[in-house]
């Protein structure tokens, strides 16, 4: 079930802000495009993994909210998503992943958290992806058939990216409580971040561990795609990415698809995931005291390696406005606060890519069930304690349900639907303990023949047509034929002004040639 089922399959590693996003976004729209589709087994299990995050969700949202009331409460609908957060294999069990999500409590502090789940619920998402052990990833046989890419960007400019970003906790609380302007928030939380040395040495430290890694296995993936290059010169690199995956594409395929992604959130609730990149803006930024601890860690190897200009210090008569007052505040041993709110500081602060000295002190809470704090500055422990106690049987829950789920999503994909209604009516009743009726009306929505099919899909238009993926096939229904359900008829006895390709790319060149004609 890790497995897709007539596509070339992809798994995509590299680290926050390093092109990551894009990269796997440019490979969705490919495989989407491509029509490629999931094994059987795993488009059946999708909507019962879903439930089970819904499941999960409403169990954390009501010991917060019995707590503390749903205003102070803040978790992001991404991480509702059972699969939502940062990733990684388990080094201890292989077979089990990690899950990173965070949520936060209105002045009481915040703390990220790991799920345990089995490794197979990887293949709810699209495509494989990890900001995380790229040599571990590379070493296991089961993803031997992959083609595997990974991004890269300017080291230093991880970094600087890093300190401009807004995560996910961060950006829930900004919704709901600032009428801030969003570059003003960015601005003053990189300045927070910027005038405190030992906090921009945390970052450098957790990215060195990564690259360190990557540095001894990057000629091993299949390509290494430069965040720089993708910007500067998108519809080449597209079309080398498209290379890459065995199936070429036109440079107007390739400009078509950057089109659905350029300057775009590609993120589903973290409503400030975005940030314009722009080549070099980190040197408006950066100044030489972090240019030394760059140059002292070793990221020259790193520069020159992956084809990046040598740390070079700046001329200090040249700062920006920025830079002067970044380093007046280092001068002081003070880092910036000014306007900024103080749970904002405390959501913002990247405890996810963070390696901490020991003046930062987090706590920590071990594995209980499928559940562990990993990093908590919450100032209430009743919280945090009363978290794992309730989360500990509800995770484990969840664990053992996606083990059945796996064996009896096969079975259902053979034709044999009957331990999948079982589990429907046990689970029903498991689930409506945070559930409540939902969990009955989502478990019986689902009580259909297991040998149901994808419906159909509109993937795009062109030249007055529509472009619709059913079973596989991409279909080019004129526009002009009014609206159908190609669901409900013989495939077999189509209009013959219906045009059928396998691939989008081919559905287009159809669709040219018949307009020439």
């Amino acid at each position: 079930m890790d497995n897709h089922a007539n596509a070339s399959r992809f798994l995509v590693v590299g680290p926050p802000r390093g092109g990551f996003t894009l990269l796997l976004s440019v490979l969705s729209l490919l495989n989407r495009d491509r029509g490629n589709a999931k094994p059987h087994a795993q488009e059946i299990a999708d909507p019962y993994i879903a439930i089970a995050g819904e499941y999960l969700d409403a169990a954390i949202r009501d010991w917060f909210c019995t707590q503390v009331g749903e205003e102070r409460l803040f978790f992001n609908k991404e991480f509702s998503i059972l699969v939502g957060g940062p990733k990684w294999i388990c080094t201890e069990d292989k077979d089990t992943v990690c899950v990173r999500k965070y949520l936060g409590v209105k002045r009481s502090g915040d703390f990220t958290f790991l799920l345990y789940l089995p490794r197979w619920v990887l293949a709810f998402d699209e495509i494989i992806h990890s900001h995380s052990h790229p040599a571990l990833w590379l070493a296991m046989s089961d993803y031997s058939q992959f083609k595997k890419f990974a991004s890269i960007r300017n080291p230093i400019d991880i970094i600087h990216s890093s300190v401009f970003s807004i995560n996910a906790l961060a950006s829930e609380f900004i919704q709901r409580e600032l009428r801030m302007d969003e570059h003003q928030i960015r601005r003053e939380l990189a300045l927070n971040k910027l005038t405190n040395p030992e906090f921009i040495s945390g970052l450098i430290v957790f990215l060195k561990k990564y690259l360190d890694e990557f540095i001894t296995v990057v000629d091993r993936f299949d390509y290494v795609m430069r965040w720089e290059d993708l910007i500067q010169h998108p519809s080449e690199e597209i079309g080398r990415i498209a290379q890459a995956t065995g199936e070429p594409a036109s440079a107007a395929y390739a400009s078509r698809v950057w089109s659905e992604l350029d300057h775009r959130n590609l993120t589903r609730y973290h409503r400030h995931s975005f940030r314009r990149g722009l080549l070099y803006d980190w040197q408006f930024n950066i100044t030489n005291t972090h240019l030394k601890l760059f140059e002292e860690a070793g990221f020259g190897e790193y520069l020159q390696r992956f084809g990046y200009d040598p740390i070079v210090y700046f001329k200090e008569s040249d700062y920006t406005a920025d830079q002067v007052l970044i380093e007046e505040h280092i001068r002081r041993g003070q880092p910036y606060v000014e306007s900024l709110d103080d749970d904002l500081i405390t959501f913002a602060f990247n405890k996810t890519n963070f390696t901490p000295s020991p003046r930062f002190i987090f706590k920590h809470y071990p594995r209980q069930g499928a559940i562990e704090i990993e990093k908590s500055t919450m100032r209430d422990e009743v919280l945090e304690v009363g978290f794992m106690a309730r989360m500990a049987p509800v995770s484990e829950v969840v664990f053992r349900y996606l083990l059945e789920l796996r064996k009896v999503a096969e079975e259902a994909a053979a034709g044999n639907d009957e331990p999948l209604a079982n589990l429907r009516v046990r689970y029903t009743r498991v689930f409506s303990e945070w559930l409540g009726d939902r969990s009955a009306s989502m478990f019986s929505a689902l009580e259909q023949p297991s040998v149901s099919i994808a419906p159909p899909r509109l993937v795009g238009t062109a030249a007055g047509y529509n472009i619709v993926w059913l079973k596989g096939y991409h279909y080019s229904v004129p526009q002009s034929l009014g609206p159908m359900d190609l669901g409900q008829l013989d495939l077999s006895s189509l209009a013959s002004t219906i045009l059928v390709t396998r691939t989008y790319e081919e559905a287009l060149q159809a669709i040219a040639m018949r307009a020439e004609t």
